[in-house]
């Protein structure tokens, strides 16, 4: 049958039909290549995840298939269609998907066991991590070599805490369970330069230039720090977007190609872990914004960790969903609003990075908030917004209250009085914070409810809102996706500096 792929009805069909041929070569047939794509169809199209780890867990231990390995690895990881995030048991399907040629899952394993610190749930395997991380850079993947070369630059310690990275005339007679050894690190850093990996360019020509594992030589020097300056340029050029989600919206699935990784910064921990990938082959970066479970309340979120990692990871980009209430009639639940203002009724929130409690960023910084969002971010929004024939309003007035708790009918005929149109508790501070980042920043709300100023309107709900939700994110999700393919198609880019100067512009310090 030929499916006319421009009508909806067909689509649809097609779909379907699809979904069927996997089933079929998956549990009739048994094929491993098919069941992973029937794993794949229920992430991506059924966004059933519950059902989509089972196939890939399946597919990695009754099939044997490494690339299904490194799927349900990283499910477990991040803990995506279970309860919590298992580290231990990610590990046994990395180590599986390495030992099946799968060399992603390789580096995964490789980290797990090689790594330290507070948070660690693992036994540490050096050797053993050792041996997954070469696999992985044998078959050509840049970070394992990259990871290589500075276990052997620096060496790793027996006891790690024994080990002054300060001072290393203090660590002479510490054992250590991988030597330093400068000619094996220049091998891989080597490798890893080869494969494109910046750092490792870096460090080779850092290593030519001293005569460090190689003979000096300054001229090899300044050929590598040159094509480490060009894939540094090269990576500050390409457009990386941020999305924080909103309830509901905290979907890795989104993403190809994705990594997770949980990271720290001066100003604390995010509120998860950030997963990486490509959005149609757009570089991306995913935050949940109250944590995968939705374990964080809004005045206890730590805004200013979110945007600052966002933007260590190279985001240039935020793009945000928030779930708000219609302070006005016309805009109606189910309706998409692209913010432009907002009221501030938060109190106690870390509000600004200048605070004197990080070196990197001294003085006072009176960043101006009008416009408060992005222009060119809101309209790309706003512009997949009406290509989806979405109910959208391409202008909305947010009053950020504090929460947890909904507004009383007082507060919420007040803040139609103030002439706000929707009501949320997280647009404060994140979008004065992705400001003194020098980020592009936009936000699209989702109408849930009509708060509780109407007459005969009963009070909003936690049932109500997640309903209307979950009903409609995949409106919000769209839009996301779309935006992400706006922006990136963009070739003037002076606006992403102007953002940059305009911080400079703002910052009052007296030296």
């Amino acid at each position: 049958m030929a499916y006319d792929l421009q009508k909806e009805e067909d689509v649809k069909e097609y779909i379907e039909n699809l979904g069927i041929e996997y089933r079929f070569g998956c549990y009739q047939e048994k094929k491993p290549q098919v069941c992973h794509l029937l794993g794949d169809y229920f992430e991506a199209v059924k966004k059933d995840f519950d059902k989509a780890r089972k196939v890939f867990k399946s597919n990695c231990m009754d099939y044997n298939y490494g690339k299904s390995c490194l799927k349900i690895g990283n499910y477990t990881l991040v803990g995506k269609g279970n309860e919590l995030g298992n580290v231990p048991e990610a590990l046994t399907y990395f180590e599986k998907g390495c030992e099946l040629g799968e060399p992603t899952a390789c580096l995964h394993a490789g980290m797990i066991l090689t790594a330290t610190g507070p948070a660690i749930t693992t036994k540490r395997d050096v050797p053993k991590g050792f041996n997954y991380l070469k696999s992985g850079c044998d078959n050509n993947v840049d970070m394992a070599c990259h990871y290589l070369s500075g276990m052997y630059i620096s060496g790793v310690p027996k006891n790690v805490k024994d080990y002054n990275p300060h001072r290393p005339d203090k660590n002479k007679n510490i054992e250590f369970l991988i030597k330093p050894d400068m000619k094996e690190a220049f091998k891989f850093a080597l490798k890893g330069c080869e494969l494109g990996n910046v750092y490792a360019c870096a460090n080779v020509s850092m290593m030519y230039g001293k005569g460090d594992g190689v003979e000096k030589n300054p001229e090899e020097s300044k050929k590598y720090f040159k094509l480490a300056q060009e894939l540094q340029n090269a990576h500050e050029t390409t457009k990386e977007i941020g999305i924080i989600g909103g309830s509901g919206f905290d979907d890795p699935t989104l993403f190809e190609n994705q990594v997770t990784r949980r990271v720290t910064t001066p100003f604390g921990d995010p509120s998860d872990v950030i997963t990486e990938g490509e959005i149609k082959g757009v570089p991306c970066a995913l935050l949940a914004r109250h944590g995968r479970k939705h374990q964080i309340q809004p005045s206890d979120v730590n805004y200013r960790a979110n945007i600052w990692v966002l933007k260590e990871v190279g985001c240039t980009h935020v793009l945000a969903t928030t779930a708000t209430g219609s302070l006005v009639e016309q805009y109606r639940p189910g309706d998409l609003v692209i913010l432009d203002d907002f009221i501030d009724r938060t109190w106690g929130r870390k509000c600004t990075f200048y605070d004197n409690s990080c070196d990197t960023t001294r003085g006072v910084c009176h960043a101006p908030m009008r416009p408060a969002f992005c222009e060119r971010a809101r309209q790309a929004l706003y512009r997949a917004a009406l290509a989806r024939g979405y109910a959208c309003h391409e202008t909305g007035t947010a009053v950020v209250i504090q929460g947890p708790r909904f507004s009383s009918r007082a507060e919420s005929l007040m803040h139609r009085q103030w002439g706000g149109h929707l009501v949320n508790m997280t647009t404060v501070p994140e979008v004065v914070l992705a400001k003194e980042a020098g980020l592009s920043y936009a936000a699209v709300a989702l109408v849930t409810d009509y708060d509780c100023w109407r007459e005969n309107e009963t009070a909003v709900s936690v049932s109500e809102v997640l309903a209307m939700f979950s009903k409609n994110v995949q409106k919000a999700a769209d839009v996301i996706v779309d935006a992400v393919q706006i922006l990136a198609a963009e070739t003037d880019t002076a606006y992403l500096d102007a953002h940059k100067e305009l911080v400079k512009s703002s910052i009052m310090l007296k030296e």
